[in-house]
């Protein structure tokens, strides 16, 4: 029986290795580690690449069909917006716009991102407690729905305090949901959640961990978001914990980062990220068969903002709402391993980076780029581009901090800039010649290119990313500016542990 078991093994093993030999469309360094990995561990190397490749579950069937009615729901509006500005592109009043035309059409059209706008009075915050003052004091004026999404949702003090203010807004009547990632919030207890069940609300972990084969295991909701009476919406990379705010008695590392309050019609966009993600959980929502019985699940509040943009019927109307002195034009973006695309951010990115003539800054608490994210950034040094980017001084991750500076190293022999911020730096952030910036969820590794539920959003505007340029530029100095001899200088066996890192750095 043993020699059997063995047999069936061995047999399987071959199997996968030949299926990632021949089949896997990865590139290269990905196909060599699982080749490793499954010829080092047998069988349980099987269970890892079944669990953590990305191939055997991207999303369930409720998931696919919500995402389809979301995207049937938006789709006139899409088309709409793509005729008129491919009509008017010469004639659009933003220079920005017209400098960054295909990035903004291909997010139109591959990436399912409507051009919206941000109203000029959006607050950016770099710490967690002007961050956490201002949603609480948003939370509490709720009038008629709260919706929250959270990677990292701790029951501790800033926890506590903002699961208090939804109970009690909840027992008013207030329409109010939250989804936690259950991997990212595995330290806080269900219970804790179950209180805003009792108050009224809804409370929803993201892909459950369950017994037996969990297959969701690897495919984890990394989105930082709140969207409040459909008019106001908060989105970064602060999750709720006294981490953020640097009170936390378990990490202790100067945190920064950086988050946004938007009002404006880009809110609608991120209500219907949040939609699509709370009625895709298969275990709260009936099967739908129609876009019809589907619709039903998106709240009035949703249509009732999808009329608001509709009303753009003509070009002179959607010309001058979007491009308003008063607006930012913006774009939101997602991607998820359910997506058709994937890389729907991950190729925003490299096609800001591409049309780059001056300057690239990045802000990214973790550095480990993908082959084609590597290379635009080194054709952008190499054309004469100036690129900055901060990464932690200070790491929450030994095994990140190893790869990131790996990746560091060499990507300073391409002539890419690197600075030390003195603790650990969380914002993801990225702007381009004083004109466009990203801002979101999304870090520099592949697990946000891939794996992760990722939001981000870019804005068209030379003032709001001047605004963003300056923080930016506060953040470099009081960083250490280090080069590739640095990183030489450390010791060969830090050396060769931070090859190994960046080796399984695909999987990190």
């Amino acid at each position: 029986m043993l020699s059997i078991i063995k047999v069936a093994i061995s047999a399987a093993t071959f199997l996968f290795m030949f299926f990632v030999l021949f089949f896997e469309r990865k590139e290269a360094r990905r196909r060599f580690v699982w080749l490793l990995i499954l010829y080092l561990l047998p069988g349980v190397g099987i269970i890892l690449y079944i669990l953590f490749s990305g191939h055997v579950f991207t999303g369930t069937r409720r998931m696919q069909e919500v995402n389809t009615t979301a995207d049937n729901i938006t789709k006139p509006i899409r088309d709409l917006q793509q005729r008129i500005l491919s009509e008017n592109r010469n004639h659009i009043p933003n220079h920005v716009i017209k400098n960054f035309y295909p990035l903004m059409d291909m997010n139109l059209q591959k990436g399912n991102s409507l051009l919206s706008f941000a109203d000029s009075n959006s607050t950016i915050y770099c710490y967690g407690k002007e961050f956490f003052d201002d949603l609480c004091s948003e939370l509490k004026k709720a009038r008629h729905s709260i919706n929250m999404e959270y990677f990292i949702f701790h029951s501790d003090k800033i926890g506590n305090r903002i699961m208090d203010i939804l109970c009690q807004k909840a027992k008013e009547g207030i329409e109010v949901k939250l989804i936690y990632d259950d991997f990212g919030s595995i330290r806080t207890r269900t219970r804790f959640f179950r209180k805003l069940n009792n108050a009224g609300g809804s409370a929803r972990p993201f892909f459950q961990i369950r017994l037996g084969l969990p297959l969701t295991l690897n495919y984890r909701n990394h989105r930082k978001l709140t969207v409040i009476d459909s008019r106001i919406a908060f989105i970064g990379g602060i999750n709720i914990g006294d981490e953020y705010e640097n009170q936390s008695k378990r990490y202790k590392l100067n945190w920064r980062d950086t988050a946004i309050r938007l009002t404006g019609s880009c809110v609608f966009d991120m209500q219907t990220t949040f939609l699509t993600d709370w009625y895709s959980q298969d275990a709260w929502i009936k099967r739908t068969r129609t876009l019809q019985e589907a619709a039903q699940y998106f709240p009035v509040s949703l249509i009732t903002s999808l009329t608001e943009v509709s009303e753009f019927e003509d070009e002179e109307k959607l010309l001058r709402t979007v491009f308003s002195r008063q607006h930012i034009p913006t774009q939101v973006l997602t991607c998820g391993p359910n997506n058709a695309h994937k890389a729907n951010i991950e190729d925003a990115f490299i096609r800001m980076i591409m049309s780059a003539k001056k300057n690239v800054y990045i802000e990214t608490p973790y550095f480990t780029p993908n082959e084609e994210f590597y290379n635009a950034l080194k054709i952008a040094s190499y054309t004469g581009v100036n690129v900055h980017i901060i990464i932690p001084g200070t790491w929450d991750k030994f095994y990140m901090k190893a790869a990131s500076f790996e990746f560091a190293r060499e990507m300073c022999a391409e002539g890419v800039h690197f600075h030390l911020y003195p603790g650990f730096i969380h914002s993801k952030m990225i702007t381009i010649d004083r004109k466009i910036t990203s801002l979101g969820s999304t870090n520099i590794d592949n697990r946000s290119f891939s794996l992760h539920y990722e939001e981000n959003i870019i804005f068209y505007d030379e003032k709001f990313t001047g605004r963003c340029e300056s923080i930016f530029e506060r953040d470099r100095k009081i960083s250490m500016h280090v080069t590739k001899e640095y990183f030489d200088n450390k010791s060969i066996i830090k050396r060769a542990f931070w090859s190994l890192c960046k080796l399984f750095s695909p999987f990190m």
